[in-house]
């Protein structure tokens, strides 16, 4: 409804100007600013939130060790509930070593302006990311009246390296908005899953991504969201854990390996080599560089005396157990070691209702691959079917090519 939408149209509060020019012995630094920080109102409809700046700051021949705090507030006077972001409007900080942070502590107050409370605090953190805290929920009525304190820490070691670095920096605050994968710029989505946000976004949105012109443009899929407490557990394959996209559609057709054989699991196959050199670097740098290295779990075949295979990913296919909530099967010997996608487990798939695995080449479903070797063949790995059902399938034989992988 348009009037539960939060207009931030004014950012204008905390400036704070900090220069360091240095001499042989000792720092030298000029904090000063927002003398002239009015109020901000924001207002839509029955919603209206105000910004009161404190009073300027202003301090001389700063070095390490020294700190300084600012008083802000944000009161609700509308009559619905809101959301806002701390951010940094604009931020200069070249002081290195993550040696300037910044906290708060926050005070709740009632319609009436006494305190009754505390409200969310901010951790000390380096000055480095432009949002400061997020999704900071306020009631009608309610003020929080926060504290910051800005340290230029001090190491008890040499710190000269920082002479001659500067930060300056505008703090505001602004609607916050809900994640959306499928709007969301890749740059947004990166920083929102380092920032631990990830799981804000929907499983089972999807976004375009353009892999150049040998293999066009293709689905990325969010797959998961969650790590649960197994995803702990020694040995666990991580592949479905945290925040994992899959491609919903298949890339291309690749054999598993060059022979019908699957000694050696997924880590001997020229499929693992192909999707972690050829798709990987198909993969747009700003997002390939956010690809985190994942322990993959597979299953060791038919060979005899072999146990489970571990390998560390970029790019991974999927395990059976990781698209089928129920299977049980012991024909893939790692099913234990890993979970259901997120995904798959919003939509019911098991080994009896399994047309949610269906994945199409252009525009027609089509075999796609998995990452087990089969314990009763030792020719062959297990592929999704072209109706969703997952069977065994020769390694040699070119199938579709749809994997897996996190960021972080």
């Amino acid at each position: 409804m348009k009037d539960n939408k939060i207009l931030f149209g004014t950012l204008i509060v905390l400036l704070l100007l900090l220069t360091v020019g240095l001499s042989y012995a000792y720092f030298s630094t000029s904090v000063k600013g927002n003398d002239n920080a009015k109020d901000v109102i924001v207002e839509a409809g029955t919603l209206k939130l105000t910004y009161t700046d404190g009073p300027a700051i202003n301090a001389q021949y700063i070095k390490p060790g020294w700190s300084t705090t600012k008083e802000v507030s944000v009161k609700n006077n509308g009559t619905l509930d809101a959301y806002y972001n701390i951010i940094w409007q604009t931020l200069t900080n070249t002081i290195t070593n993550n040696e300037l942070v910044l906290s708060a502590t926050c005070q709740r107050l009632n319609a009436s302006g006494t305190v009754e409370g505390t409200c969310e605090s901010i951790s000390q953190a380096p000055i480095s990311d432009m949002t400061i805290a997020k999704k900071i929920s306020i009631e009608s009525g309610i003020t929080h009246k926060y504290t910051f304190t800005i340290l230029f820490k001090e190491t008890n070691a040499d710190q000269n390296y920082n002479q001659g670095k500067e930060f300056n920096g505008v703090l505001g605050i602004e609607e916050y908005k809900a994640p959306d994968f499928a709007t969301d710029s890749w740059s947004t989505i990166i920083a929102n899953v380092k920032a631990g946000y990830g799981s804000e976004y929907a499983v089972g949105s999807t976004k375009e991504v353009n892999l150049g012109s040998t293999y066009g443009t293709h689905t990325l899929r969010v797959a998961n969201t969650s790590t649960p407490s197994e995803c702990s557990t020694t040995g666990f394959s991580q592949s479905a854990c945290g925040f994992v996209l899959e491609f919903a559609d298949i890339i291309t057709t690749h054999n598993m390996k060059d022979t019908k054989t699957n000694v050696g699991g997924w880590p001997a196959t020229s499929m693992r080599t192909f999707v972690n050199n050829d798709i990987y670097n198909a993969i747009p740098s700003e997002i390939k560089n956010a690809i985190i290295d994942t322990i993959v779990v597979s299953g060791h075949g038919s060979t005899s005396g072999e146990t489970n295979f571990t390998s560390t990913d970029k790019l991974y296919l999927l395990a059976p157990k990781e698209i089928y909530t129920n299977l049980s099967s012991s024909n893939d010997t790692a099913k234990d070691l890993t979970r259901t996608l997120d995904y798959y487990t919003n939509i019911g798939v098991t080994t009896s209702n399994y047309s949610g695995a269906i994945k199409k080449n252009g525009t027609s479903a089509f075999y796609w691959w998995l990452r087990a070797a089969s314990s009763d063949n030792n020719g062959n790995f297990y592929i999704v079917y072209i109706d969703g059902d997952w069977v065994s399938f020769n390694a040699d034989i070119p199938n579709g090519v749809s994997p897996a992988f996190r960021l972080g």
